[in-house]
């Protein structure tokens, strides 16, 4: 009994469900879990050169148990290679679990392209209840179509270079040359890029340029000379398939009847840079028959006053034959014996009718650097205790090519009394004719004499170490208190200054040098009123003056005045007053008092200040007298160190 209601129960069962279940999940296809599934998951074509005509089959089914609406069927984009037919055109109603089919072909015309193509199948739920809980959400499956490339494409020519000989100007001569797919695999390339590279050379591609591993094109290449002359380059053939190579066609032709010299890479100079003595250099260029007629060849020689140079044509040939459009190697030796410039002449004597003398420089340097030092000794003298004093010592490269200085040391028992100062970071290179300084500086700590040298270590071809003797000695205050363009002092034993000659300043402080910075001409007072006075500047006369002078100190001041006059002018007003100083240390500024006066009144009256200026403008006004006079206070800002240096101060009206 209880056997025979099974199958009722069951069925009883399913009709309570309220809704119907779903078809198992397709185990090959992708997509979404409710909407269309495709089989298989791309479509990939294995025949993919020209002539190639495969269809693949692609298969859609439905995973749910409602109607689909199947809205349109398409590629991604248009292709004229490809085609899909559906088993069903669209748009049309595929049933509940139900299934269709997409035919794809694929007939190549040319090598395959870098794009990126899908078939398109658009849906959407076949029901009308747009408020149904379980409708299918519109949506779009995509299944992408891959070639299956294996291999690589390359590009071969044969010959690789094309020589026209002699073609007249005007006409036309063409040659072929066949251009191949020399790569592996069933990836075809497309021929559809060339670059003559000139004028006078024409290359035609033939329409169909997709080409298979193996096969090969015949492209015909012309020149067509213009006028006369000589030409030779690459002509570049390459394809837009993605990662295939240009390869360059070299094309030589030349339209010159008679026989042309030429010596190539270049007929400038030939330089072989520098050489040290006593080594040799070669190089070897190629003798160039440019024309079309041969040539010939009678002596290669070179002029040479220092006879470093030679030249030679191979196996010790005297003279040689050329025929049109080859080439003969000669070599250029130079043995370096004699150090100096070189300035000779390659000639070349042939038969070339517009050039029978063909001449091309030869240039260079001998190397053999030499160092000269001076002085040849050091001697400070008396030097005051506590004092520390630096001499310089020069060298200089005094022969050819650039001079290496390795080392500067101090040789054993030199007084550690003695240092470098300023040396240059060694190894020094010195260029020919140049020069370097570094100073050797000496501490009075004692009172004796003190001995040594200084040893200079570079590649000077004769004497690759130079000593310089050094000799100082520490002396009392009294002794040794020599102040240049000063009076010293010795006070408490100690070396000093007591006064600087007239027109000296002491700027930079120090006593080894004394004072050191002598002023130009007569300084101006430090007062206003006892300043440097220039006169009278009429607006009308564009008048102007200068003055040069200097801030040794810093707490010098210089004054400088004049008068600007406003002169009567029926038209206008000329009055502009301009004042402009000028000077390298960027602390020399200016102040400009101006006190307005129908006349000089020198009162010093220090009204209308601008300062801390380095320019200053003052226009005038129609109908209002504008003279006045002007003060200008020449200074330092405060806390600048003094210099040595001279400023310009210009005053203009008008």
């Amino acid at each position: 009994m209880t056997t025979s209601r099974l199958p009722l129960l069951l069925l009883a069962l399913a009709g309570c469900s309220s809704r119907p279940p779903e078809p198992p999940a397709m185990g090959n296809g992708i997509g979404p879990f409710r909407g269309l599934r495709a089989v298989p998951r791309q479509l990939a074509f294995t025949c993919v050169t020209p002539g190639c005509d495969t269809t693949l089959v692609l298969k859609v089914a439905s995973t749910v148990n409602r109607r689909v609406a199947i809205k349109r069927v398409i590629f991604s984009k248009a292709s004229a290679e490809y085609s899909l037919v559906p088993s069903q055109p669209a748009p049309f109603i595929l049933g509940a679990a139900g299934e269709f089919t997409i035919d794809v072909r694929y007939t190549p015309e040319s090598a395959p392209a870098a794009d990126d193509l899908k078939v398109l199948v658009t849906y959407t739920d076949a029901s009308p209840d747009e408020q149904d809980p379980d409708r299918l959400e519109p949506a779009e499956l995509e299944v992408p179509i891959v070639r299956r490339l294996v291999g690589e494409p390359a590009l071969a020519l044969s010959p690789p270079k094309l020589t026209f000989g002699l073609v007249p100007a005007g006409t036309t001569k063409e040659l072929p040359v066949t251009v191949r797919n020399a790569g592996f695999g069933n990836i075809a390339l497309a021929l559809d890029q060339v670059d003559a590279g000139h004028p006078w050379v024409a290359v035609s591609l033939p329409p169909l340029t997709a080409l298979v591993p193996d096969a090969g094109v015949t492209v015909p290449v012309r020149f067509s000379p213009l006028t006369r002359g000589y030409y030779r380059g690459d002509v570049v053939l390459g394809s837009s398939t993605p990662a295939v190579g240009a390869v360059a066609l070299e094309v030589e032709g030349t339209s010159f009847v008679d026989g042309v010299i030429a010596l190539e890479p270049e007929e400038r100079a030939i330089d072989f840079g520098d050489v040290s003595r006593r080594q040799r250099r070669t190089v070897t260029m190629q003798l160039a028959n440019l024309g079309g007629q041969a040539l010939f060849v009678s002596s290669v020689t070179v002029r040479d006053p220092s006879n470093n140079v030679r030249a030679s044509l191979p196996n010790a040939m005297q003279s040689a034959t050329l025929p049109s459009l080859s080439r003969l190697p000669v070599t250029i030796e130079l043995d370096a014996a004699t150090p100096g410039q070189v300035d000779a002449m390659l000639v070349i004597a042939s038969t070339d009718v517009a050039r029978p003398s063909l001449e091309v420089p030869v240039r260079g340097t001998v190397t053999e650097p030499r160092l000269a030092v001076a002085p040849a000794m050091l001697a400070f003298g008396s030097v005051p205790l506590g004092w520390q004093v630096a001499r310089p010592v020069e060298l200089r490269n005094v022969g050819f090519g650039a001079l290496t200085v390795r080392r500067l040391t101090f040789v054993g028992g030199t007084s550690n009394l003695y240092a470098l100062k300023n040396a240059p970071a060694l190894p020094a290179t010195i260029a020919a004719g140049g020069r370097a300084v570094v100073e050797v500086e000496f501490r009075a700590d004692t009172m004796a004499t003190f001995g040594g040298e200084l040893s200079i270590e570079s590649d000077d071809a004769v004497n690759t170490i130079t000593t310089v003797p050094l000799s100082a000695t520490g002396a009392s205050c009294s002794q040794g208190c020599m102040v240049a363009n000063a009076t010293p002092s010795c006070m408490n034993g100690a070396c000093g200054i007591a006064s600087c000659n007239a027109g000296y300043h002491n700027t930079d402080g120090l006593l080894s040098n004394g004072c050191e910075c002598q002023e130009l001409g007569m300084d101006p007072a430090g007062f206003c009123s006892m300043g440097v006075y220039k006169g009278v500047l009429r607006d009308t006369s564009n008048a102007s003056a200068q003055h040069t002078g200097m801030i040794p100190t810093p707490d010098d001041v210089d004054w400088v005045s004049f008068y600007a006059e406003d002169a009567n002018n029926l038209f206008g007003d000329d009055f502009d007053v301009r004042i402009t100083l000028t000077a390298s240390d960027p602390n020399i500024v200016m102040c400009v008092y101006r006190q307005r006066s129908s006349a000089r009144q020198g009162l010093c009256s220090m009204n209308e200040a601008t300062c801390d200026v380095r320019s200053y403008r003052r226009d005038g006004s129609l109908g209002t007298d504008d003279g006045a006079d002007f003060d200008i206070k020449v200074y330092r800002r405060a806390n600048s160190a003094p210099t040595c240096t001279t400023y310009a101060l210009s005053m203009q009206n008008g």
